[in-house]
């Protein structure tokens, strides 16, 4: 029975994958009298001897469930969303950032009266991830706020929240376009330092004057909370010396994506730029949205000047006036609250790595400030 050995190494292997292996392209799968099975063998009559394909996916999900794979919390959020009248396809990943995976399904109603059948995608938080989960009606809210102001940026509608064991999960359409690759040059006509300067210009002009956000009243209020939490370790003392000393102005704060990585900006070759993963979005500093883009490396977009093309850019596109010194001051807090992580956790080498990282990028704040 040569299938047996095959099947196990494949439930081995599974767990692994990212997306939900699809047991109906397996070899061993057979139809028979109008149902499809997964036959170990074969009686004499040729009649195949194994379980049918339904409950071999349905052990297969009840297996991952157990193992916390990604594809099945996203499916089931997908049931809780739609109801049992909805066939929900094959799930798969399709992206990964820092706070979240994201899945997509085609679903599809009979009868579809409401003409809601197509492609939804659901984005789950990551098993490393402390994710703000702004209430439904409130991240809702805001998005209608942003689409209502600019046709510049596409942004999700969110048709549910629900609540996984990883999370709040984000159910919205799927959105036609590829993500943004943060390396120049890497697609065709892209020159992800002016996409970014000019998606971040637009956000940061939304008026949310109403709306129930989280975050900061004042750019400086934003600067120092972020001081208070990354640095405290005496080896950060210098990096927290020159951030409390060139703290930004004093100025009212806007709105900030708070991800704003090449992977929340879906590129499409005749509608503006998507921007997705809103979930830490909220009132601060417009300068920490572009050091979330450079974080502190010594060429962004692997370009020498990137970092200061950028600014260049951002200006241009009508943004907030940012100083260098801005930018580099959250980038300290980014890379010094990395440093921490591994400092602190056992079994992480490469602590001494990211503490020469942060005096690299205080170096270069120094520069800056000058």
């Amino acid at each position: 029975m040569p299938a047996i050995p095959r099947l196990v190494k494949r439930q081995q292997q599974r767990f692994t994958d990212a997306s939900e292996p699809n047991l109906r392209d397996y070899e061993e799968v057979v139809e028979c009298g109008g149902e499809l099975y997964w036959a170990v063998d074969f009686t004499s009559g040729g009649f195949p001897i194994g379980l049918r394909l339904s409950e071999m996916e349905a052990m297969q999900e009840r297996d991952a469930r157990g193992c916390g794979a990604g594809w099945v919390i996203a499916k089931d959020a997908l049931r809780r969303t739609f109801g049992s009248d909805a066939d929900i396809g094959r799930v798969t990943k399709i992206g990964e950032g820092l706070s979240h995976e994201t899945f997509a399904a085609q679903i599809d109603f009979y009868p579809d009266k409401q003409s809601t059948s197509g492609a939804y995608t659901v984005e789950l938080p990551s098993r490393r991830a402390e994710v703000r989960h702004p209430p439904m009606s409130d991240l809702q809210a805001l998005l209608l706020r942003v689409s209502a102001q600019t046709d510049a940026i596409r942004v999700p509608t969110v048709i549910a929240s629900v609540p996984t064991i990883r999370g709040m999960a984000v159910v919205r359409p799927y959105f036609d376009g590829i993500p943004m690759d943060l390396r120049a040059e890497r697609q065709p006509g892209v020159k992800p330092h002016e996409v970014i300067a000019q998606v971040a210009s637009v956000i940061h002009a939304v008026d949310v004057a109403g709306l129930e956000l989280p975050g900061h009243r004042t750019r400086r209020a934003h600067a120092e909370a972020e001081i208070a939490t990354a640095f405290g370790l005496p080896e950060l003392e210098a990096a927290e010396k020159w951030a409390h000393e060139h703290l930004p102005a004093d100025e009212p704060a806007t709105l900030v994506h708070g991800d704003l990585l090449g992977q929340n900006i879906l590129l499409h070759p005749t509608l503006p730029p998507a921007v997705i993963d809103w979930e830490f979005a909220g009132l601060g500093d417009p300068a920490y949205d572009l050091a979330v883009v450079t974080r502190g490396k010594p060429k962004p977009f692997d370009m020498i000047k990137g970092f200061q093309r950028l600014l260049e850019d951002y200006s241009v596109t009508g943004g907030a006036s940012i100083a260098p010194s801005d930018v580099r001051l959250y980038e300290l807090c980014l890379v010094a609250r990395w440093y921490k992580e591994t400092a602190l956790e056992k079994g992480r080498p490469n602590a001494s790595h990211v503490l020469g990282n942060l005096r690299n990028v205080l170096e270069r704040a120094v520069q800056a400030a000058s």
